[in-house]
């Protein structure tokens, strides 16, 4: 049986984080001036869904996973401070609490059950529902914020197979992928595609496992570069860092935008379901990855 161990070459984002951190947020609270929301009560913790340990602030500290949390979480920050219920006598303290879960693509451990937001139930509750932020305000009788930021390596690969042109509509959530299974995925694509000499085969192949593999998977292992099974392994690897590495940014900057949109938007209940759904609110080119190679 070959061994595809995808999160060992995550060098990039820091290999395995804790199953439940919290995170001191003095820092981001200490960049904040004066006109900071008072009294404000702010935890972040971050989740793994599929286990880990402790790792060191420095191996964490350029991740792209460590400037999205550091980045959404100033933005929330932000977006707090300039609220007017926010400002004045306040007869009670406002309270935010962000998460930030680190989803992986592949898991080698038993998966757990998704993180799960719990609405706040009081007057005036605002909710966002979406692949990328699950967010509730309350008003009253105090502010109070929750959120849920989904760091997701198989919906990367989702919302880039979708604004490719391939058709999808997952009906189940995207959990990680047992290492198992993965790796029957890799060897079904090898054994149909990459195995194959003539153009026609590799055609047909093509068309056929299209079928059999979930679509983000197949748009993985169609934009990896083609070789034989031991190198292919590689390749895939190769592939899936370059395009988180690659779509970071993008990936902030539409959770940013979801987050502005919900603080300014009048609508109780705000729901998104696919990327192409926020093509109103965002630039979708900011997060297309073009090339691999």
């Amino acid at each position: 049986m070959m061994q595809l161990n995808l999160s060992r070459s995550h060098k990039t984002i820091a290999l395995i984080f804790i199953a439940s951190l919290l995170i001191n947020v003095f820092a981001i609270e200490s960049t904040y001036s004066q006109q900071s929301c008072p009294k404000v009560q702010t935890s972040i913790q971050i989740i793994d869904e599929t286990g880990g340990r402790w790792i060191s602030d420095t191996s964490l500290y350029d991740s792209p996973f460590k400037n999205y949390v550091t980045t959404i979480s100033k933005h929330v920050r932000a977006k707090i401070d300039g609220m007017a219920q926010c400002h004045g006598d306040l007869k009670s303290s406002p309270e935010v609490k962000l998460f930030f879960v680190y989803r992986r693509l592949v898991t080698s451990t038993p998966i757990v059950a998704p993180f799960n937001l719990e609405r706040t139930q009081s007057n005036g509750t605002g909710y966002l529902d979406s692949p990328w932020v699950k967010l509730t305000l309350g008003r009253s009788p105090r502010l109070v914020v929750r959120a849920v930021f989904l760091w997701n390596e198989q919906q990367f690969l989702l919302d880039q197979s979708l604004m490719s042109g391939i058709r999808a509509s997952p009906t189940n959530p995207l959990v990680p992928i047992d290492q198992a299974i993965f790796e029957k995925f890799v060897e079904d694509y090898t054994d149909s595609v990459v195995d194959v000499r003539s153009p026609e085969a590799k055609s047909a192949g093509q068309a056929s496992i299209s079928k059999r593999l979930p679509p983000e998977i197949f748009w993985l292992f169609r934009n990896a570069r083609q070789s034989s099974l031991s190198a292919f392994q590689v390749e895939v690897t190769s592939a899936l860092n370059s395009i988180l590495t690659q779509a970071a940014i993008g990936y902030t900057d539409l959770t940013k935008a979801l987050v502005d949109q919900f603080f300014t938007s009048a609508q109780t209940e705000i729901r998104y379901e696919s990327v192409l759904d926020l093509k109103d609110i965002f630039t979708l080119d900011r997060y297309r990855v073009n090339r691999l190679h």
